[in-house]
């Protein structure tokens, strides 16, 4: 029961991180999501994590995600994030396969 509720939450999360941008993007929040990194082989699958309690109203949980340090991947946990204005949402990053390998793509703000 605990692992299922577990779960329960973690998929929440990353709906919640998925859906977060369906809107159209400000100038003033919108930054270019850059690719910054290659890898040679696609990431292990996203931890399951179980947010703490929300710290603010305005608050925005950021999915954990692997990251690439050049020999392996390495997992950075989730955390909160302020929203910079209400009506701001997070475009979660995300590993994509191009040309030289797979390509982590920052996440960025919408409005």
């Amino acid at each position: 029961m605990h692992f299922d509720r577990m779960v329960g939450f973690a998929a929440a999360a990353i709906v919640v991180a998925a859906c977060a941008g369906c809107t159209a993007p400000s100038d003033k929040l919108a930054s270019a999501a850059t690719a910054v990194v290659a890898a040679p082989y696609p990431p292990p699958a996203i931890r399951a994590e179980i947010p703490p309690p929300v710290p603010a109203p305005n608050s925005l949980w950021l999915v954990g995600h692997w990251n690439w340090d050049s020999q392996k991947y390495v997992w950075t946990p989730g955390r909160y994030i302020q929203r910079p204005v209400p009506t701001a949402n997070w475009m979660p990053g995300f590993w994509e396969q191009e040309s030289p390998g797979w390509v982590w793509t920052e996440g960025h703000w919408t409005t």
